[in-house]
Order: structure tokens, then sequence, then C-alpha cells
């Protein structure tokens, strides 16, 4: 899949390359090739070029891959005059997103696909877990005291694929995420719960309607947002992330298969309503 010296320079580079933090890393350094100067690398080597289409099996002038690179780059809006009518319709939306994101769009995305798909192939024939920990902590704020909740748990790693052993860790954890989200959800003062749709609309529900979905996830996964929001206008808001320890919102996405089919989101919403100028705008 890959020559010998290309995992030579990579191992020299982060010794823990073999592992599931070693792969992410590696993908994401490939994604931010593009803006050198704003990130920084776990594998430096692949600001050699050279190295980086070695990781999709390019360079030699043998693969067919390579051929159409070349086809490519030498005319990137003709290169698929001879393609089939469904190839040629997606060529066109990726020339118009090229207007969007750069000339070389369509290109970058080609080769970060292959490198990507690679790289799965590794980890799945290696045995590497694409499952990583995640850690949240929530201020609690029982009486006068204040004090931290932690809580770690096993979540999907974007870029790399779930291997059967990892449906096994994701499904086992979710009764404590589902546990530890409904402790966040009645500490006081008690945030608001919701059931939200697929049109985002909101409906008051109550954490019974939280525990009663465990038995059917597959996987569930918690993430916080917190907002400072500016007015810009007539009924128009702008909000800035920022880092609570008590957050505006606490959601929860439970996952009823692997293939996404079917998804329930939760979302608890801070009792403090002036964390909410827009809603509270909109209630006169």
């Amino acid at each position: 899949m890959f020559t010998l010296p290309v995992f030579q320079l990579l191992l020299q580079d982060n010794p823990n390359l073999f592992t599931t933090e070693g792969l992410s890393a590696l993908l994401e350094d490939c994604i931010r090739l593009k803006y050198p100067k704003r990130h920084k690398f776990t594998y430096p080597s692949l600001l050699n070029q050279q190295v980086y289409l070695s990781l999709a099996n390019l360079g030699d002038g043998s693969s067919e891959d390579e051929e159409i690179l070349r086809r490519i780059l030498s005319d990137p809006k003709g290169w698929c005059l001879d393609a089939p009518a469904e190839v040629k319709k997606g060529a066109k939306f990726y020339d118009n997103m090229g207007k969007m994101f750069g000339p070389h769009f369509g290109t970058d995305l080609f080769l970060y696909h292959t490198v990507r798909d690679n790289i799965q192939q590794l980890q799945k024939r290696l045995g590497i877990s694409g499952v990583r920990t995640r850690n949240i902590s929530v201020r609690v704020r029982p009486g006068r005291c204040r004090r931290h909740r932690l809580f770690s748990y096993p979540t999907v790693e974007d870029q790399l694929i779930t291997l059967d052993k990892d449906r096994v860790t994701l499904q086992q954890a979710v009764p404590e995420i589902i546990k530890y989200f409904a402790s966040l959800v009645q500490m006081q003062p008690a945030y608001r719960l919701f059931l939200v749709d697929e049109k985002e609309q909101k409906t008051s529900v109550s954490v019974t309607a939280v525990e009663n979905a465990a038995s059917k996830t597959v996987i569930a996964d918690i993430y916080t947002e917190s907002y400072n929001w500016e007015l810009t206008g007539a009924n128009c808001w702008r909000g800035k992330s920022v880092e609570r320890l008590d957050p505006d919102e606490i959601r929860l996405t439970l996952h009823l298969d692997y293939e996404e089919n079917e998804i329930i989101y939760f979302e608890a919403q801070h009792p403090d309503l002036s964390r909410f100028p827009w809603a509270t705008e909109a209630a006169y």
C-alpha cells in the first residue's frame, strides 16, 4: 500500500503513528496542507509534496489514478469531456465549488480522498481502533459550592473507520453517557430539555424521554456550546463561540443504527434566559 521509506519518515516525525491518535493526526495534517503557516504539523514530512503523493500511491508515473490526476491538472475544466453524463455533471459541481475554494479544489479533494482511503485500509489491516476518548467538564453548583463534574467516554474518530470491536465499545458506553447527560439536565438550577426534530423544531420533554431511548441506541455523543451574542441589525444576531463551564447548551445525539439512518437529538438549555437574547426579543 505504502512504500517503506514513507513509513520511516512519518515514524521519525511521530513514533506513535500506528495508533488511533497517530493516524487521526496524520489525516488532520493532510487536511491542513493548504495552510502550512496556520497549523502545527505532527508530521512535517508531509510538507514535502512527494511524501504526500506517496501516501496516495502516486509519483512513479505508473498508476491509473496518476493519469487521472495529470489530466485534471493539465485541463481542470475539460478533463472529463469523454466521460459519462453523470461524471460530467459531478465535474461541473466541483468546478463551481472550485470558484469558492480555489482553482485546485477538485485536485486537492481527489488527493485527500485517495490518501484517506489508503490510511483507512491500513487501519483496518492493522486492527487500529477508530474510537477515541472525549473528555467533558461541566460546572455544578450545589448550594454555594462550585465543583466540576468530569466525564470521559468513547466517541467515533471522524476520519477513521469504525471496526467491529469499536461498535461493542461504543454501545456499551451508551447507558453511562445517558446517565451523565440526565444528571447535567437536572442539576440546579435545572436546564430546560427539548427534543429537536429534523426541521430544528423543539418540543419540551422530560428526562424520561431520554432514558426511554437508551435501549435502542448504539452510539451516544455529548457536546456543549456557549456564545456571546451581538445584535447586528433588526432581528439579526451574531454569536461568537466562547468557553463556559456551565454551558448555554448541552446537546445529546443518539444514533439508533451504525449507518446514521436514524438519529435522535436532545438539547438542554441553560435556565438563564439572558444568554439567549434573540429568543427573548422574539417573545415580545
